[in-house]
C-alpha cells in the first residue's frame, strides 16, 4: 500500500499513526544550547515545561541525511510514497525534501514518489492526512488519484489560531513590542489564520470568549454544510481552553466528532503558551467518511 510519510509538524494522534503505519521525520528544536529531534529526543510536554522556565526553543529544519536516510529506503524496495512537508512559506523543510526527491527520481524513475506542501501544519496536516488515509483504503490505490486527492485538500483546509499571551508573538517578532504591550493593557487576543501557507494576525477581540465566538463564526461561515466532519482542536498546553472551545462548538453548531491534541513542539515554540488552534475543510472539500471518536480519545 502507498506509505504515508509526515514530519513532526503534524499533529494526530499516536495510535492512529501506530496503526496506519505512518512515519515521522523529525524536525529539530534547539533548546539553551542543546539541539533535540522533535518528538524523539525530546518530547511537547519537554518543549512547554522550558518554556514556562522562561526559555526561548529556536527551530530548524531535518538535517538532510535525515531525509537521505529514509527516502532511498524506501525507493530501493519499489515503494512508493508521499511525504507531506510542513508549510515551505514558513519552513525550508519542504524544499530540502523536494531537491533530494528530484535526485532520487533520476536514479529509480520507476518508483512513484512525491513531496507536497501542506501549506500549514498541525492538525490541519493531520486531517489531510486521515482524508488520504480514508481515501485509500476506500480503494483508491492508484498513486496519482491518492496524490491529487491530496493536494486538492490542501487547498481547502482551514488554519485559525488565537492567543491569550502576546509575549510570544512578540519574542517570535510576529508583533511589535508596543503592539504587545498595548495589546496586553487591553486584553487582546488576537485572532490568526493561514493564508497561502503564511500565519497572519486577521483580527483582535478582547478577552478569550470573544475570541472564541469570533473563530467558531469563521467555523460556521467557512464549513458550510461540512458540519459533520471531524474537527480538529490544538492547544499549547492550554487543554482546559481547548475543551471550552470544543463545548462552545458543539452547543452553537452541533458538531460531535473532535480530535484534541496538544500542539507539537515545534509550532509550539513560535505560538507560544496558551495558543489553541481550530482546524477544519471549507464547505468545497469533497470528505471521506469519518473516523470512530472512541478509537483516538481526545488528550
Amino acid at each position: 500500500m502507498l506509505k504515508l510519510i509526515v514530519d513532526s509538524t503534524c499533529d494526530l494522534p499516536e495510535n492512529y499513526i501506530k496503526e496506519n503505519d505512518i512515519l515521522v521525520l523529525p524536525l529539530k528544536i534547539l533548546l539553551e544550547n542543546k539541539e533535540y529531534l522533535d518528538g524523539e529526543t525530546i518530547n511537547v510536554d519537554g518543549v512547554y515545561e522550558a518554556m514556562k522556565k522562561g526559555y526561548m526553543p529556536m527551530t530548524a529544519q531535518p538535517a538532510p541525511e535525515t531525509i537521505y536516510n529514509i527516502f532511498p529506503n524506501y525507493a530501493k524496495k519499489g515503494q512508493e510514497f508521499i511525504y507531506i512537508a510542513f508549510s515551505s512559506a514558513m519552513s525550508g523543510t519542504c524544499q530540502l525534501a523536494s531537491t533530494i526527491l528530484l535526485e532520487l527520481k533520476e536514479e529509480f524513475p520507476q518508483v512513484n514518489m512525491e513531496v507536497v506542501d501542506s501549506m500549514g501544519g498541525s492538525t490541519a496536516t493531520g486531517l489531510i492526512v486521515m482524508q488520504t488515509m480514508e481515501y485509500i483504503k476506500s480503494g483508491m490505490t492508484e498513486f496519482k488519484k491518492a496524490l491529487d486527492y491530496m493536494k486538492d485538500l490542501t487547498h481547502h483546509i482551514e488554519h485559525i489560531f488565537t492567543i491569550s499571551d502576546l509575549n510570544w508573538l512578540i519574542k517570535g517578532g510576529r508583533i511589535s513590542k508596543t503592539q504587545g504591550m498595548i495589546g496586553s493593557i487591553l486584553g487582546i487576543n488576537p485572532i490568526l489564520d493561514v493564508n497561502d501557507g503564511r500565519m497572519e494576525v486577521i483580527r483582535k477581540t478582547r478577552g478569550r470568549k470573544k475570541a472564541f465566538a469570533a473563530v467558531i463564526d469563521m467555523l460556521e461561515e467557512r464549513a458550510g454544510a461540512l458540519k459533520d466532519q471531524i474537527i480538529g482542536i490544538s492547544h499549547a498546553d492550554d487543554e482546559e481552553a481547548a475543551r471550552e472551545l470544543v463545548s462552545m462548538i458543539t452547543e452553537r453548531l452541533g458538531c460531535t466528532q473532535f480530535i484534541i491534541n496538544k500542539i507539537g513542539g515545534v509550532l509550539g515554540s513560535h505560538l507560544g503558551i496558551g495558543g489553541v488552534g481550530v482546524f477544519f475543510f471549507n464547505q468545497e472539500a469533497v470528505l471521506q467518511k469519518a473516523f470512530q471518536q472512541d478509537r483516538y480519545p481526545a488528550g
